[in-house]
């Protein structure tokens, strides 16, 4: 269990914050968007519990930024903190495309969120998927044509790619890269993309009011129905029972 460091805890005083806690602050802050960078779990949890990261600081007095609309300042200060966490990320490895979806789909969600709880959750949600590390483009030779395959649906899973395209991109003959993928993963390249684009699905339905058809096209169905139809036999629902099991 790691000791808590008091020289990391900003402190105060009655009269608003002090040169020295917006410093305390700000260096949390970097240390933050570094546990971001080099997906340092464990750097996250520690400072995700600070106060000041969870933007309820009542020195900083962020929430009433906008006068009587917490929410709104919520919004807008995860909205920044969005873009500097998609930017820390592809430093960190994170493709540009996946930094550009996952900004895009952030912002989304917190435009259409409702209560300062859930954004507490979007928050959260970002901190994971931002610093995952299961993500990043690899910086080891010693890859499996398996774990290439999972990393360039992961980096394309909207996209619509044939599987020529797919193999291609992984210099490897399309046969050969269909039966090794079954064989360690026990599922098809495609059903296992669909699972990926359903996860994401999930997330947009949940913390967003876009139409099943905004939904469908955002992760790369290329209708409505076809989307409906996969997540009923995958879930057991269809998408707007799900939307309204969720939001009871």
């Amino acid at each position: 269990m790691k000791e808590h460091r008091q020289s990391d805890t900003p402190s105060s005083n009655r009269n608003g914050p002090t040169p020295e806690y917006m410093e305390a602050v700000h260096k949390l802050r970097e240390k933050l968007l570094y546990g971001i960078q080099t997906s340092d779990r464990d750097l996250l949890a520690e400072y995700e519990k600070e106060g000041t990261l969870k933007f309820s600081d009542e020195q900083l007095n962020i929430l009433n930024r906008v006068p009587n609309n917490k929410l709104r300042s919520y919004k807008n200060i995860l909205l920044s903190h969005n873009t500097l966490y998609s930017y820390v990320a592809e430093k960190g490895g994170l493709s540009a495309w996946q930094c550009h979806f996952i900004s895009e789909k952030y912002a989304i969600m917190i435009e259409h969120t409702q209560t300062l709880a859930e954004l507490d959750m979007i928050h959260s949600n970002m901190l994971t998927e931002y610093s995952d590390p299961t993500i990043r483009k690899s910086k080891s030779d010693n890859v499996s044509i398996v774990e290439k395959a999972e990393n360039y649906i992961e980096m394309n899973f909207s996209e619509d790619i044939s599987m020529v395209e797919m193999a291609g991109k992984l210099h490897v003959h399309p046969s050969h890269l269909m039966r090794a993928f079954k064989k360690d993963k026990g599922t098809t390249i495609s059903h296992y993309r669909t699972l990926r684009r359903i996860r994401e699905a999930k997330q947009l339905i949940l913390f967003s009011n876009l139409s099943m058809t905004e939904i469908a096209i955002m992760v790369g169905f290329s209708n409505s129905q076809y989307f409906s139809k996969l997540f009923k036999e995958l879930e057991g629902i269809t998408p707007v029972e799900y939307k309204k099991k969720t939001k009871k």
